[in-house]
């Protein structure tokens, strides 16, 4: 499917405005919305926010359109019960159907692959699974059309690996001479003490770090986006004598800001934030974040950590690192890079359970 086709088809029925999270079965899409009027699409931090966004639209007589991961339906869950399903609000859903039963996909994906249609079901959202061609869609939209006049609730869309065509990628952003995240993992550890964790977040940071390292005490959280420094802070309680370093991303952070204002009230003083910001959710096809109108370091000030740094060079992240036996933790280290990372970057062999155990004996 052409994803400008499937816009205007949508916008025909007066499916609009657009707005969710992205995933790399809607990169195509998602690239050709970037040409829509500001106003008709928004990409949010969350899911949940994109469901809020959804119910102000349909108050105001829209019928909008939410995308998101069916990893991020989770985040979804709450708004859909509690508003669109309680207030009677309609959208429309574009759920892609990552860990679709009997397809390879990463680990991840696996639970909620094998549970989507069921939880449809369970909250009682109609649902179809989109076939290819225009005959299916059209059908597809008039049930999806009928269902929203009809009940004014939501209805489901599930979206395939491959549902839209290839298109034509988006201008690279200038790099500014930013140095890529990679240079930074190996910096961070060749310098980490030997009894030192290190974690990284989903996407990029975690399989950099998993792949390109080989340190004992690394830990790459697959899926789950955001939750990786409330992960640490429970890490950094257990074990105070060891440093906790956790690899952060922008478009994570800005997932579930919470996760600041929770370390700060705690204050653990073997903790590490690294945010390394590209202003992109690069591993799911380079969208942007809304990273470029963010401070993180007066956020994570206002949250609580005694001490914040910027950092934009190799150079001075090393200088950083020479100097935190004597810095104040937590820590707050907000790091300018370019996307990119090396070409072929290999999903890991082990699996989560063995990651899992590799730390728990690195832990002891």
């Amino acid at each position: 499917m052409n994803a400008g086709d499937f816009i205007r088809r949508l916008g025909q029925e007066s499916f609009s405005p657009f707005m969710g999270v992205p995933c790399s079965v809607f990169t195509t899409l998602i690239h050709r919305l970037a040409t829509v009027p500001q106003a008709e699409h928004t990409i949010c931090t969350s899911e949940g926010e994109a469901m809020g966004l959804a119910a102000g639209f349909a108050l105001a007589g829209r019928l909008p359109v939410v995308y998101m991961q069916n990893d991020g339906f989770g985040n979804a869950v709450n708004p859909l019960s509690s508003l669109q399903l309680l207030y009677r609000l309609p959208a429309l859903l574009l759920i892609s159907w990552r860990g679709e039963p009997g397809l390879k996909d990463a680990p991840q994906h696996r639970v909620m692959g094998d549970s989507l249609l069921g939880l449809l079901g369970q909250l009682q959202i109609p649902h179809r699974v989109l076939e290819q061609g225009d005959a299916a869609l059209t059908q597809a939209l008039a049930q999806a059309r009928e269902h929203c006049r009809s009940a004014a609730t939501p209805f489901a869309f599930i979206i395939r690996k491959n549902y839209f065509s290839a298109g034509e990628k988006p201008p690279a952003r200038a790099d500014e001479g930013l140095a890529p995240r990679l240079d930074y993992i190996r910096l961070l550890a060749a310098a980490a003490g030997p009894r030192d964790i290190l974690l990284g977040a989903t996407g990029f940071s975690g399989r950099e770090l998993q792949q390109y390292t080989d340190h004992r005490g690394r830990f790459y959280m697959m899926g789950s986006m955001g939750c990786l420094p409330a992960l640490g802070l429970g890490l950094a309680s257990r074990h105070p004598d060891r440093t906790v370093f956790v690899l952060d991303g922008d478009g994570a952070l800005l997932m579930k800001l919470g996760s600041l204002a929770t370390v700060g009230h705690c204050q653990p003083r073997n903790f590490v934030h690294i945010v390394f910001d590209n202003q992109a959710y690069e591993s799911t096809g380079d969208q942007p974040t809304v990273a470029a109108g963010v401070d993180f370091c007066a956020l994570a000030r206002a949250c609580g950590y005694p001490a914040q740094e910027e950092v934009a060079t190799s150079a001075r992240f090393q200088g950083l690192l020479s100097e935190l036996d004597t810095a104040a933790k937590p820590l707050f280290v907000h790091v300018r890079i370019r996307s990119g990372t090396p070409a072929g970057l290999p999903r890991p062999e082990q699996s989560p359970e063995q990651m899992r155990d590799a730390l728990m004996t690195f832990l002891g």
